[in-house]
């Protein structure tokens, strides 16, 4: 189990001029709360179809939260890269516990990035559209950038096991309910 490493934009200019910088704390109080980056691209579909060749899957289990595709892509045993893309061509990205754990639900491990969706779609469409959304507002200039550490949960428990072994509990209580004395003619 690895620590998560990356870089995020840390200060930046924005469509109206402004500048804007993020802090540590502002990262780490918006990891399980918001997104801070959205990128985008002109056609969804050519892009859906480029990452689903690059390796991205169906991201099985997943809640909705109203995009066409939601893909994900393992990048270790602990971390795996998941892809939200909406009809508008907006991709929402972010690093996660792997689903297959049960801490995918409960750690609360995620962050919100942007160069690693970027480095799989870039040959579909090779420009870099970022959107801070807590201004709503497009990001013309990188000035620096954050230097990001995911760390992993103290436990992995992977759940398709403790989900087996419940239902064949159950057939087994089913069958043993269904017990009966044989009868002889």
């Amino acid at each position: 189990m690895g620590v998560y490493a990356t870089v995020i934009p840390r200060r930046f200019i924005l469509e109206d001029g402004t500048e804007a910088t993020l802090t540590a704390r502002d990262v780490e109080e918006r990891l399980t709360r918001e997104t801070l980056f959205l990128l985008w691209v002109p056609c969804i579909d050519t892009v859906y179809s480029h990452l689903v060749r690059q390796g991205f899957e169906k991201a099985v289990p997943a809640k909705s939260k109203g995009e066409k595709y939601s893909l994900r892509k393992p990048l270790d045993n602990t971390w795996e890269l998941h892809l939200r893309l909406y009809r508008e061509g907006y991709i929402e990205a972010e690093v996660e516990v792997r689903r297959e754990y049960l801490e995918h639900l409960t750690a609360g491990k995620r962050l919100n990035v942007v160069y690693e969706a970027y480095e799989y779609y870039r040959e579909a469409y090779n420009k870099l559209h970022i959107k801070y959304t807590p201004a709503d507002k497009w990001i013309t200039k990188i000035l620096d950038h954050l230097n990001v550490k995911l760390r992993p949960p103290n436990t992995l428990t992977p759940w398709k096991p403790i989900a087996l072994g419940i239902i064949a509990a159950g057939l087994f209580t089913y069958a043993l309910h269904r017990l009966e004395k044989g009868k002889t003619t």
